[in-house]
């Protein structure tokens, strides 16, 4: 059996790298072998083991090689989403004599109104239209009549109004497209196939303008 002393491991331990480090090889009567620093005891035969370039190991421990792990694949890019289409400009209206308030697409255009309707002063709407008796025509037939424009004050002329629209706040064009969007969705559900391609048109735009609100 080969025993290695303790002073042979320090030596081992201590020695530099770039030089041989020279050891007892002792055989003892009983055949062991052991290597020490020293000579032999007179009684062992000795001969002398040199060592190069003895690698050098360091007490001090050495602190664990981290394995890294690896780095957690990048999250996928977030499929693009066009921003939404900007709210449309619609108009909030009243009518020329404040019986009626809506929403509008455009400002109303100016029209025309019997003078009758008007409430002409000093003048019911049988009195104004008095002579459509005489021709077989009652009053309302009378006011059906295409507007004559800059005609002179009589019963049976008309006069240019113009609605008072103002650009409609956010939360009124809002609710305006919520209703729209309502409705052409039950016109879709129900649609036949061969119609249902303009009204999906119509949806996604009302979507589109419905996620800015």
């Amino acid at each position: 059996m080969i025993h290695l002393t303790h002073a042979l491991v320090a030596l081992l331990l201590l020695a530099p790298a770039a030089h041989a480090v020279q050891v007892y090889r002792c055989i003892a009567r009983d055949g062991a072998v052991s290597y020490q620093d020293k000579p032999c005891p007179a009684r062992q035969k000795q001969s002398t083991v040199s060592l190069q370039d003895a690698p050098i190991v360091s007490s001090v421990p050495q602190p664990a090689t981290s394995i890294m792990s690896p780095a957690p694949p990048a999250s996928a890019a977030p499929a693009y989403e066009p921003p939404p289409s900007p709210l449309p400009v619609m108009y909030a209206c009243t009518r020329y004599d404040g019986q009626r308030k809506y929403l509008s697409d455009i400002p109303t255009a100016p029209y025309a109104v019997p003078l009758g309707a008007e409430g002409y002063p000093g003048q019911s709407l049988d009195r104004a239209y008095g002579h459509a008796d005489r021709l077989g025509m009652s009053a309302p037939e009378e006011a059906r009549k295409p507007p004559v424009r800059g005609g002179p004050l009589i019963a049976n002329a008309y006069v240019e109004v113009q609605d008072h629209c103002v650009p409609a706040p956010p939360s009124q064009v809002c609710e305006e497209l919520q209703r729209r969007f309502d409705a052409n969705h039950e016109k879709l559900r129900m649609a036949f196939p061969s119609d249902k391609p303009p009204l999906q048109s119509r949806e996604d735009e009302l979507n589109a303008q419905l996620k800015g609100c």
